[in-house]
């Protein structure tokens, strides 16, 4: 006898102890309680079961009864609907799924025939075995049918019995229905694409670090393919083509899931209904996410005029009334609501980096190069796995804005670590230009926090050398952390909240390249969205690695694909996603792509030519090919519409009546408001560039300079021709005197920029 619980497999085995194998009511008794509801139904006579959730007046409180999460609602999940679940942090999402997934709303109504699976990471058990054999198992009714048709088989040939025979035939239906003969190569060929190969489909999951074995988790889901999938947050620990095989699973899974990520591009692309979790009611949008946020946004902006309209009516009501409790109701909300618009747009702030030495700070960004790598090859000394067999080339210029993606273990953190100086090639050069500043924040940054600090400790104690310690502060409120959060313990911080203090750690000295390493993990949507916003503001080079494809879109100019045996660039993240499917496609059905040593460890190339469009090179040529063409496409355009403005002064000017105008003479003088001509007397005459005349009303005397086109001699009469030519070269003049001040205005602007960033 041992102290601890009774394992999974140990619960269902016990099933068996007191099986009575003649009788199919008794063998029925070992498979899964959804199941058996499902036979007992089918023997009742029901036909077409539905597979509908509907319950109307739906409450749930946290598991110590101490909090209201849902009061009076109804929960309503239609069959085969892909559906989002939404909300702030804390409002009850985790706990709606275990609730869901362990029976606990059974009494209020909950469907006891449907398969419902939380999935989760496996934890370390006895019942873990290899991984094909924790993924087989983990299919409750597959593991119950093979062991009921495995007793039958040994029963039957002791004595066959005709009961026997009779539930063996039974149970080999309803094997055949799940597909039993196919289960292990159908499992063999989900797990490779998330980096498992044969020979690590025999390791034991208990050896897997934790990432590695939410990715079993998520097999296991897709294996068993239950009635209801609940999904919570998913796409932690996955790589960028784990995500891809995600999303490609769950556009063609046949039930029905619940769905809880900060991917936008995730959500947008496989889910067709959302349910708003808000003031403790289930609100429903039968519309993908997009359309979603978009009503979200104008219901938020509509409750909000509506609640302050009540306010501003009710201005000092009793607290112990209805109304005065309503109104500290919408008071809690309205403050709520401005401070997450608030956080959104200021949640994250990078400074601009100050110029390199040496370096005019005129010079376009992409022609200052930051690091050099050339013809690099790395292999880890003391092992014959070489990351890099080929020689690798790659420039990250101070305006590169670079994605990189592929399978964990191909090589991005190598690549990474010989970029910084953490590893040195075997052959060929990194090369880093002087005075550069480097700033990494990697998944796990924030474990380095000390909890029992408050930001503003941790600033002093990271900057000691800092002695004017308001700056620190005033960084922190830039990053987000202003009022007492600065001054609170961090040890109940979210994680956006302690991804901040580590981004305002960062770029406290402003560096010239950002490197962010999954940023993501661990945020919420709107902290991503903020996050993005950040990096778009951000005037430096930037490196990023994440599985999220909304950010990648939304910050990269370039891709970086790693992947085992290739190194390639890519000038969209579409021409990316592609070439992700084709290495998923080839590993699902063993093709040409060598993937040992990819899971637990790092992907060793192989010897293919690289192609000459996928270099770095070659993207950059293309681009300054394609820089070159619209600039001369510019200029013709600019030449063309000057040629017909000349064409069109041509016909409209009238040639001058006299050129040699000088100081004293009288003539007929335009003007342009009633578009006539006065006597007037030539004050001075300029002959710089352009010919001007500066003239004085003789009836008047106020001073006007003009054309010599627009001048008259004494006697002349001035035609409709006349007059029409030169209000449009008033009209000329006026245009140019205007883009001369625009001009003027962005000359200062730059000159007080560069002495901002030379006093740097």
């Amino acid at each position: 006898m041992t102290d601890r619980d009774p394992t999974r497999l140990e619960k269902i085995n016990a099933r068996f102890e007191k099986v009575d194998w003649t009788d199919l009511n008794s063998i029925c008794t070992t498979l899964p309680a959804y199941k058996q509801e499902l036979i007992k139904l089918s023997s009742e006579g029901a036909k077409n079961v539905s597979k509908k959730v509907e319950i109307e007046m739906f409450n749930l409180w946290t598991p110590y009864k101490d909090k209201q999460l849902y009061k009076q609602t109804e929960l309503i999940l239609e069959p085969r609907k892909r559906h989002a679940l939404f909300g702030h942090n804390g409002c009850g999402k985790s706990t709606l799924f275990r609730a869901m997934a362990s029976g606990a709303l059974f009494d209020q109504g909950f469907p006891k025939h449907i398969s419902v699976l939380h999935m989760q990471e496996i934890e370390t058990s006895p019942d873990n075995g290899t991984l094909m054999e924790t993924v087989i198992n983990s299919h409750e009714l597959l593991y119950c049918l093979r062991k009921c048709k495995a007793k039958l088989s040994e029963l039957i040939e002791k004595e066959p019995k005709e009961e026997y025979k009779a539930n063996m035939e039974w149970v080999d239906s309803e094997l055949t229905l799940l597909r039993s003969d196919e289960a292990e190569a159908k499992v063999s060929k989900m797990l490779k694409p998330l980096g498992f190969d044969e020979k690590a489909q025999q390791k034991n999951v208990n050896e897997l670090s934790g990432g590695l074995r939410m990715r079993v988790a998520l097999v296991c889901a897709f294996f068993q393919q239950p009635d209801l999938l609940l999904l919570d947050e998913p796409t932690n620990h996955l790589d960028f083509p784990s995500v891809l095989w995600l999303e490609n699973r769950l556009r063609g899974y046949p039930g029905s899931f619940l769905l809880v990520t900060h991917d936008r591009q995730l959500l947008e692309n496989v889910c067709n209904s959302v349910m708003l979790i808000e003031e403790k009611e289930i609100n429903y949008y039968k519309m993908d996410f997009k359309a979603f946020e978009k009503r979200k946004a104008l219901d938020d902006k509509k409750k909000y005029e509506e609640r302050e309209r009540f306010i501003s009516r009710n201005r000092n009501p009793d607290p112990s009334t209805p109304t005065g409790r309503r109104v500290a109701m919408y008071k809690r909300w309205i403050k709520d609501y401005t401070a997450r618009q608030v956080a959104i747009g200021d949640m994250f702030t990078f400074p601009d980096p100050s110029p390199l030495p040496g370096v005019d700070p005129e010079t376009p960004a992409d022609e200052v190069s930051l690091i050099d790598m050339k013809d690099v090859t790395f292999g880890y000394p003391g092992t014959d796995v070489k990351i890099f067999k080929k020689p690798t080339n790659c420039t990250i210029t101070a305006g590169t804005r670079m994605g990189i993606m592929g399978p964990n273990g191909a090589g991005k953190s190598t690549f990474l670590k010989l970029l910084t100086g953490r590893l040195q090639p075997s052959t060929g050069s990194v090369t880093v230009a002087e005075g550069f500043k480097l700033a990494y924040f990697g998944q796990h940054s924030a474990e380095e926090l000390d909890l029992e600090m408050t930001p503003f400790e941790w600033m002093c104690f990271k900057y000691p050398e800092e002695k004017q310690q308001g700056k620190l502060k005033h960084h922190l409120k830039k990053a987000g952390m202003e009022g007492e959060m600065s001054e609170t313990r961090m040890k109940g911080f979210s994680g956006g909240q302690k991804a901040r203090v580590i981004f305002a750690q960062l770029t406290y000295v402003c560096p010239h390249l950002l490197i962010m390493d999954e940023p993501t993990n661990f945020l919420d949507l709107e902290s991503v969205d903020s996050l993005i916003a950040a990096c778009n503001k951000y005037s430096g080079a930037m490196l990023l690695v994440t599985h999220s494809r909304h950010m990648l879109h939304s910050c990269g100019n370039i891709y970086l694909s790693i992947t085992p045996g290739k190194f390639q660039f890519f000038e969209s993240i579409k021409d990316c996603e592609r070439a992700t499917y084709s290495f998923i496609k080839d590993v699902e059905e063993g093709g040409k792509v060598k993937i040992n040593k990819v899971q637990g460890g790092s992907g060793e190339q192989v010897e293919e030519e690289e192609e000459e469009e996928f270099t770095m090179e070659a993207i950059m040529k293309r681009r300054q090919k394609h820089k070159e063409m619209l600039e001369a496409k510019a200029k013709a355009a600019i030449e063309e519409k000057q040629a017909k403005l000349d064409e069109k002064k041509a016909k409209v000017v009238v040639k001058a009546q006299k050129d040699d105008w000088a100081v004293g003479d009288e003539c007929l003088a335009f003007w342009h408001e009633d578009r006539k001509f006065y006597k007037a007397k030539v004050r001075q005459v300029s002959k710089k560039g352009a010919v001007k005349v500066c003239c004085t009303f003789l009836q008047y005397g106020n001073s006007v300079v003009l054309d010599p086109a627009q001048l008259l001699v004494i006697g002349a009469t001035p035609t409709k021709e006349i007059r029409q030519s030169a209000y449009y070269l008033h009209l000329e003049a006026v245009k140019a005197k205007k883009a001369a001040q625009v001009a003027k205005k962005e000359k200062l602007k730059q000159e007080r920029m560069k002495k901002r960033r030379q006093r740097r």
